[in-house]
């Protein structure tokens, strides 16, 4: 497993190995820089994430806690004469992406003898990190907004976790979160640096599976900004090892009510209070990553796109006649192609790399409410 160092990029400042902080110092998020780069070797054996430990931050085989998530499929459709890859992330254990970040974070938080955390998280994130938290033996409290699905906040606790509802806004889960996190560990996956690491994965098994090939573009849900973030970062450690000779553009997704990325990239306010939240799995209204998702924008020389209700509903419709049950979250991914094609942003002879981060069977509510 590689050596790595925790770093703020905003400031500068390095922490040793085995650091508990969260974030910097100065406020800001922390980020992992791998040390050194070697072959890119694999586990062939080890069918999770974890067959590409060469990439990953160094922990003892005692403490790695998997159930085996990562190494999903990928399904490759063409439409337009543009070739796209599925992801089926939506196959992890818990039934999202989130069991990736969780893996990799709680084998860290285990090996530096934590006993006890907490969490703010809207659904995914939250069950992720509790099913991780139970198979390490580690306590785990989950903060949620009170209005979230009553399926995910039922999934968290049947992990074992605390589950303790909140009224008022994301931010007030936060802050709820904050406060507990005085007495245990905060976990939180939105500035967590080790979540991101398991995220990164993503990019390896794309690389894998398709003997190598880049995808020219890639199409992510951004909420607080991780997914996005470890795929650049995924590509990016394989082009500083010397396998690739550019990066994919980043597409980030984003709606009208929850755009603060958007809002930074384009100095223009959109904020709309008009629609329901449809797409809960992205509803951060400030992530403190945001600033970063905007750099990784601009250097790959990708974009944001907003997408709407109607075409998210629309977008889980084509993803369902394809066979693929994902939560709406994941179906922005299929409305936003659909506006990249019109604006022909991306032509034949393309790939894009479509990762389904969610499973539809935990928004059923909303799909029978919105879906038709």
């Amino acid at each position: 497993m590689a050596e790595y160092d925790v770093y703020c990029s905003n400031c500068g400042k390095t922490y040793g190995k085995g650091t508990l902080l969260w974030r910097c110092e100065c406020g800001s998020p922390l980020d992992i820089k791998i040390k050194t780069y070697g072959k890119f070797s694999i586990e062939k054996e080890n069918y999770s994430m974890w067959r590409y430990k060469s990439l990953l931050p160094s922990i003892k085989p005692e403490n790695i806690t998997s159930l085996k998530e990562g190494f999903t499929p990928i399904v490759e459709r063409n439409v337009a004469g543009i070739k796209i890859w599925y992801k089926l992330d939506f196959l992890n254990p818990t039934g999202s992406f989130k069991d990736r970040g969780a893996s990799m974070l709680v084998s860290y938080l285990r090996e530096q003898g934590i006993r006890e955390v907490v969490e703010d998280s809207s659904g995914n994130a939250g069950a992720a990190l509790s099913a991780y938290c139970s198979v390490a033996g580690i306590k785990c409290k989950v903060f949620v907004p009170a209005s979230a699905p009553e399926g995910k906040i039922k999934q968290i606790s049947s992990y074992g976790a605390e589950v303790i509802p909140v009224e008022g806004s994301r931010e007030d889960v936060n802050k709820a979160a904050l406060k507990a996190a005085r007495k245990s560990y905060y976990a939180g996956h939105l500035w967590n640096p080790f979540f991101i690491e398991g995220l990164k994965t993503i990019s390896f098994e794309v690389y894998e599976m398709t003997g190598g090939r880049v995808p020219d573009t890639i199409l992510v849900p951004v909420g607080s900004g991780g997914l996005l973030i470890g795929i650049y970062k995924g590509f990016r450690e394989l082009k500083e090892a010397g396998y690739l000779d550019h990066l994919p553009r980043l597409i980030g997704i984003q709606t009208p009510r929850f755009a603060r990325v958007y809002e930074l990239l384009y100095n223009k306010k959109v904020r709309s209070k008009s629609e329901a939240i449809l797409a809960d799995g992205i509803a951060v209204p400030d992530p403190p990553r945001a600033h970063q998702v905007a750099r990784i924008i601009e250097e790959t020389e990708g974009k944001i796109i907003l997408v709407y209700n109607e075409e998210i509903a629309q977008g889980f419709k084509e993803l369902a006649r394809m066979g693929l049950y994902v939560e709406p979250t994941s179906a922005t991914v299929q409305a936003a192609f659909r506006k990249l094609l019109s604006e022909k942003f991306i032509s034949r002879g393309e790939a894009v790399l479509a990762p389904l981060t969610g499973i539809g069977l935990k928004a059923t509510d909303k799909i029978i409410r919105y879906m038709g």
